[in-house]
Formats: C-alpha cells, structure tokens, sequence
C-alpha cells in the first residue's frame, strides 16, 4: 500500500493541537481551584482525546502513547481512584511534553521520548498513589517561557472589509496616475510611483490572507462519498491529492457545490456495482481520483473514475431529441452538451436523473471566471477538468475601443496583437480567418456582434488573438489602448444573462468597463450574418 504524505497536513495539527494544549493547560489549573467540578475533568479528557486523534493521524506513535496514558490518569480521577491534587504536577509535566514536541514537529525534528511519563503515568494507575514527584527531560516548561504569538483567527467579514479597501485603495491610486499624467511634476511622479508599488504590496498580502487549502473542502467528501456508494451497493477508494493548493475563499465557497455535483454524478452514472466491474475484468472496487493541481495563475481540479465511461450513443440521442445540438455536431461537442441541463436516465432517483446537477456546475465555475470540461473513455473512465483561476478580484486587462465604447480584455487570455489589412482577410465557410503562423484563425468582428457601427475609417485593422491550449480566435476591435490592472465586480442587471462579459471593470476616472468573456468567445465561430454559433 502507498503510503500517504502527511506533511501537507502538518500546518492544521500544528494549529489545532497548540489550541487543545492551551486549553488542557487552562482547564486543569481551574481544575486544581475547583477539583469537585467535573465538568472541568471532561473538558480536559476532551482535550486530551483530540490531541490523541490528530497525533495518531499523523503517525507521531509515541505521543500517541502519552496521550492514552494521560486518558487512564483522567479516568482513575474520574472514579475517584486518584485526586487532582496528586496527579496535578505530573499532568502538567506531560503538557509540557506535548507543548515542546509541537515545537519538535514544526522545526521537523524527532519526537521526544516520553518514556518516563508514560511509566510514572502508569504507576498512579496501578499503585493509586501520588506521582508528584515523577520529573522528565524537557525544556523549559510554559510557566517560565511565554510563546509568541505567530497566528491569529480572523473572521472572514474582516478579510472581505479588507479587500474592498485594498480595492478602493488600487482606484485611489488609478485617480493619482490619470493626474500625474496631466502634470510635470518629478516630486508627484516619485509619490505616485511609490504608493503604486505600496498598493501592489498591500493587495498581495491581502490576497494572501484570503488563501484557504482546497482540503478544506476535500475532506467533507470523504463521508458523504462512502455513503452513497454504500447505499448503491457499489464501492469506492476515494483518493484525494493535492488538498494544499490554496484558493481564494470566495472560490472555496462556489467550488464546493460543484465537486458535490461531480462526485455524486461519478458514484452514481460513472463506477459500476461490483457484480458488473467483475464481469468487465475490473477491480470489484472502484477508484474516483479527486485531485487540485497548479497551472500557472490557474488552479486545476479533476474528478476522474474508472467506471463505464459516458454513452455518447444515448447523449447524442438526448440532444438531438431535445435540439440542443445539430445532427452535424462533433463527438466532442455531444460531450459537453451534458452540461446544458439534459439527462441520459429515463427515471428520477433521489440522487440524479433530472439533468440539474451539471448545469449548475458549468454555471458556478463559469461565474467565477472558470471552465469545465470532460473527457470520457469507454470502458475506461470519465474525468471533469474544473479550470479557475487562483485569486479574484483584481486582473490585469487589455483595454479596446469597439464603437464608441471601451472594454477589457484579461491579458491572461491575449496571445497577440496585430494590425491586419483588409485585403488580408479570407473567407473560410461562410466565416473569416487570417493566415498567421501558418494557422487558420477564425475571425469575430467584436462590432457587429454588439450591434454597434464601427469607427474603422481605414484599410488597417486591429486584431486581438485570444487563446487557450491549441484554440486561437481574433477578435477584430476599433483601437488597441492600454494595459492596466483593474478591480472586477460581478455583473448585474440586464447584463448579467449577457454571455459576451464576465464581469465589470472600476477604473479610476470612476467609469465601468465591461470585461469581455474570452473563454465564451473560444467556443464560438460567426457566421455569415456575424451571429454566434457553436464552432
């Protein structure tokens, strides 16, 4: 069996058994005052019984140990066996041992040994007689040394007021460039320069703050997992790998709800019953991988199984019946038409069949500025790749002009910008394309889907080539401004069914700039008439 890595674990138990010792510490010393109160006792054996878990979880065997001894001292208090006053110092002294073996363990060095506790532990329990003068080999005890402080617990309303003034912050400091533009003034250029790179700190170590492992959710998946493949009869090996990426908190909040989508849809239309995996030469027991990887300024999370793989003959069937897709529509395209909210099952069970579950999905990823796709092997598996980004609300952008209007275009998204002359265009099946890098790349006249006349007086036009993997698409604009850094508020209103933008834009002169969705502009081609359709 592989064994597991428990290091990415270790900052949590770090945190949560400082917690439990701070509190057995505390509790006792009420205990000493108070020995009657057995409320007191039962807070501790608490203390003591979590400490225990998250040690044994961690395989640190030896205070694993300790801690069982501590649990029999607290139980012949307990039943009366022993008094707090006996067993007070020794207890303190095997708090002690836990508090400098945290230490140990952050400093990733050997544990203690707790030999001698452990022995004079058992000696109270045997003998019931005081063990008060029972002393081990540590250091220096918390009475004598007072921690630093090195985290704190902060509500996370606390770090939204943060970000929002970080945010009107970096729209103060857009205000000061448009001024120092209109003056010649070194000293104003300095400050300007100066509090720019101020602001660029400040939002990054706010951001930073605002990180939260995606094992946080990971773990609630386990139990919920278990269950209903039990209830179906089926069994599951749910592997969960890389918990330590760390994502905004706004993105662990809408992320959850989709991975439930996707586990449940693996569980239940994915892995087989062991009967069937059996006569398809399977392991009886299924394997469904969920897994966060880090691709540059994007988180990746996969949910894969090794189940059935989908029915492309019953999608198709479905989609063509519901008008979803042409007849003429690729394998591909069948494939992601199973997040528009159809369903391939003919009966509705309490988990699935009313086809909800991935159109939710593709909503709430697509909300947060993310994809999601599938990829699916007969026989073999199915894995969804969820694709967001690692941080929200402050990007970078390329600013153009379209009309009489100005948008914003994620510079994570821009490939190229070109200057094209019109004889340069060529028509590709009712649609455009220019000849670049010796590719076909479809061309979007960003005008005319808009609805707008455009200002083009000239033969020369400007193209922005967005891409992602092996997908390019120029995006034919009016005029190419600049870059800047802007702060993204989610769309209301009207526009917010709007499928051209995924957000809007605050600049410093106080304007809105709808930001363009160059990932929806990836999956479509113009005809003839420049309407959209899928490509």
């Amino acid at each position: 069996m592989t064994k597991i890595d428990l290091t990415k674990h270790k900052e949590l138990f770090l945190k949560e058994a400082s917690v439990h010792v701070k509190l057995m510490n505390s509790t006792l010393i009420k205990l000493e005052k108070s020995p009657k109160e057995k409320q007191l006792l039962e807070e501790i054996f608490r203390d003591v019984h979590s400490f225990k878990g998250l040690a044994a979880t961690m395989d640190y065997e030896q205070t694993t140990e300790l801690c069982h001894a501590i649990e029999d001292i607290l139980d012949a208090i307990r039943n009366e066996e022993v008094s707090v006053e006996q067993t007070s110092d020794l207890l303190f002294q095997c708090f002690d041992y836990l508090s400098a073996n945290i230490k140990k363990f952050n400093n990733n060095e050997p544990e203690l040994n707790p030999n001698e506790l452990i022995i004079a532990l058992k000696k109270v329990v045997k003998n019931k007689t005081t063990a008060n003068n029972a002393h081990a080999h540590l250091p220096p005890s918390g009475s004598t040394v007072i921690e630093k402080i090195r985290t704190i617990d902060v509500s996370v309303e606390r770090l939204d007021n943060l970000m929002n003034l970080a945010e009107e912050l970096l729209v103060c400091k857009m205000k000061f460039d448009l001024i120092n533009e209109s003056l010649d003034n070194p000293e104003m250029a300095t400050a300007t320069e100066a509090f720019g790179r101020l602001i660029t700190d400040l939002q990054y170590h706010v951001l930073q703050a605002r990180l939260v492992p995606v094992q946080y959710i990971f773990d609630r998946f386990e139990r919920m997992a278990r269950d209903l493949a039990k209830s179906q009869n089926k069994e599951i090996n749910l592997q969960i790998e890389g918990g330590d990426i760390e994502l905004d908190r706004l993105l662990i909040d809408e992320l959850g709800e989709s991975l439930t989508h996707l586990l449940r849809n693996a569980i239940d239309h994915g892995v087989e019953t062991p009967e069937v995996r059996k006569q398809s030469n399977k392991n009886p027991q299924a394997i469904i991988y969920l897994r966060a990887t880090r691709s540059k300024e994007t988180a990746v999370i996969e949910v894969k199984d090794d189940g059935c793989g989908l029915d492309i003959h019953a999608i198709k069937a479905s989609a063509l019946e519901r008008q979803v897709l042409p007849e003429t529509a690729s394998i591909a395209d069948f494939r992601q038409s199973i997040f528009s909210g159809m369903s391939t099952k003919k009966t509705v069970t309490p988990i699935s069949g009313r086809g909800l579950g991935l159109a939710i999905v593709k909503q709430k990823i697509e909300s947060i500025g993310g994809t999601v796709r599938v990829e699916s092997i007969p026989n073999v598996g199915t894995t969804f790749f969820i694709e967001i980004p690692l941080t929200l609300a402050i990007i970078k952008t390329l600013f153009v002009k379209v009309a009489d209007e100005i948008y914003a275009i994620p510079t994570e998204m821009v490939e190229r910008l070109l200057v094209i002359n019109s004889e340069d265009f060529k028509g590709v099946l009712n649609s455009e394309a220019i000849i670049f890098d010796d590719y076909n790349i479809p061309i979007l006249r960003l005008a005319k889907i808009f609805g707008r006349n455009s200002k083009i007086k000239s033969d020369k036009n400007s193209i922005v080539i967005i891409g992602k993997k092996n997908k390019r698409v120029g995006l034919v604009v009016d005029d190419l401004l600049s870059t800047q850094e802007v702060v993204i508020k989610p769309l209301s209103g009207t526009v917010r069914n709007n499928k051209f933008f995924s957000g809007a834009a605050l600049t410093g002169s106080g304007r809105i700039i709808l930001i363009i969705d160059a990932a929806f502009f990836l999956t479509y081609k113009a005809n003839g008439t420049n309407t959209l359709v899928a490509s």
